[in-house]
């Protein structure tokens, strides 16, 4: 039987990366990552598909429960190959060199630096609204977040992590305030759930899950610093799970007080549900304070996504010959500096074009199915590479992971039947990737 190659190692004389990172730290990284911006504004999107309180903390909960079903799966694949790189070592291991750079591609050069983009334009956009700068203002508050961020991350992984932990905190802080205001000036709940179930109301909760799971996304992010954690084995499965747990239980209650204060009704017209029920409880001053806790959320999130995302594009520079100079580790501050650096230039580049969500758009259905392929990478490498020893293992195998890839899979129906002219162009841009791969001479 085939066994899968050595993914994601150092080259030559390569400085090592430092296991320097904890428990709690790798956790608050996946909190952090995992709530961005999201929950401040899909309450209304969700409302419009979805018209009863029930129904729309029913989809809360299938959205959480589905991703620790792709959560349960990541954990067994970072414990078992704990290296920097996350999914993108699990599926050059389970699929060939050819898919890991595909996933690598896409998520590095696409989809990853326009999130970065977006929440670093979130933040300034925020903060605009309090000082009152303009447009050009914010494109360079945003490029300054970014740069700042990125020289925080290339001075050490403990720098970034501290900002991290710091700014977790901060942001849990902050929803937890909106659930006891929110919970202070509730209102009477006059329907719970919807008079009559049918099919039409099984499609909607389908699309309503769409923009839940994207709002859940960041669940793998201590994945790609498996490197830099002390005993990688307990400390990515835990965090992943610990932080999931604990972004899942934040998103319920803040979903149940947005529902208490606001009729699904009026929050289906109703942009920034949360600035709402903080303007409805304190007055004029509560939209102010809400745009305190966006821009402490919206940091935080830019923070983690820049740290992680260096390492990616380290262990495709490991790999890959056509990418090797940023493969490389700073000798002194032991942190993907060179990666760090590329990906901040081209994250400020979206930013001054102008075309964030449109990329991200594109990419997500691309994404999802790298996804899906993760989750069946679990059953495959358990029959590829069965003597790597697996400190955790997926519960509920192979169940767990079926359940996730079919998840994937109807995530990848559902958006291509609704865009499908968005579809066509991420998948065009993971060609343009193929194109790529083949011109630079690599090996399949």
């Amino acid at each position: 039987m085939r066994r899968p190659p050595a993914v994601g190692e150092p080259t030559g004389e390569a400085a090592p990366l430092r296991r320097v990172l904890g428990l709690r730290d790798a956790t608050a990284l996946v909190v952090g990552c995992i709530v961005g911006a999201g929950i401040f504004r899909v309450a209304a999107p969700v409302a419009r598909h979805l018209d009863s309180p029930g129904l729309i903390l029913f989809a809360w909960v299938i959205g959480g429960l589905l991703s620790f079903c792709g959560a349960l799966c990541y954990a067994e694949l970072g414990a078992a190959y704990p290296k920097a790189g996350g999914d993108y070592v699990y599926l050059t291991r389970a699929y060939g060199r050819l898919t890991g750079f595909l996933f690598g591609w896409t998520k590095v050069f696409i989809e990853r630096t326009g999130t970065i983009a977006i929440l670093a334009f979130v933040f300034a956009e925020y903060l605009g609204g309090l000082l009152g700068y303009g447009s050009l203002g914010m494109r360079g508050v945003a490029t300054a977040a970014v740069l700042g961020l990125t020289a925080a991350n290339v001075a050490g992984v403990e720098h970034g992590s501290r900002v991290q932990t710091v700014m977790t905190g901060v942001k849990i802080a902050a929803l937890l305030a909106i659930v006891a205001v929110g919970w202070w000036a509730r209102q009477p709940v006059l329907a719970f759930w919807p008079s009559a179930w049918d099919a039409s109301t099984i499609s909607s909760l389908g699309v309503a899950l769409v923009f839940i799971l994207w709002t859940y996304g960041g669940w793998t992010e201590s994945a790609y610093v498996a490197e830099e954690v002390r005993d990688p084995a307990r400390t990515v499965p835990w965090s992943i799970v610990l932080g999931l747990a604990a972004a899942t239980a934040l998103y319920l209650l803040v979903n149940l007080v947005y529902l208490l204060v606001i009729p699904t009704g009026e929050m289906a017209q109703t942009p920034l549900v949360a600035a709402e029920v903080m303007r409805r409880a304190l007055g004029p001053w509560g939209g102010a304070l809400t745009a305190m806790m966006v821009m402490a959320s919206a940091f935080g999130a830019l923070n983690g996504y820049l740290l992680t995302s260096g390492r990616i594009l380290m262990a495709m520079g490991r790999d890959h010959p056509c990418l090797a100079r940023w493969g490389v580790v700073h000798p002194r501050y032991a942190t993907p500096h060179a990666a760090l650096w590329l990906n901040a230039a081209l994250a400020i580049a979206l930013i001054w074009t102008g075309t964030l969500d449109a990329i991200v758009t594109y990419t997500t259905v691309v994404i999802s199915v790298f996804y899906g392929m993760a989750a069946f990478a679990v059953i495959r490498l358990r029959r590829l590479d069965p003597d790597t020893p697996r400190p955790y293992r997926t519960w509920g195998y192979p169940v767990v992971p079926c359940l996730f890839l079919i998840s994937m899979a109807w995530l990848v129906l559902d958006v291509t039947f609704h865009r499908p002219g968005e579809c066509v162009i991420g998948f065009a841009l993971l060609a343009a990737g193929l194109l790529f791969y083949r011109r630079a001479g690599q090996p399949p």
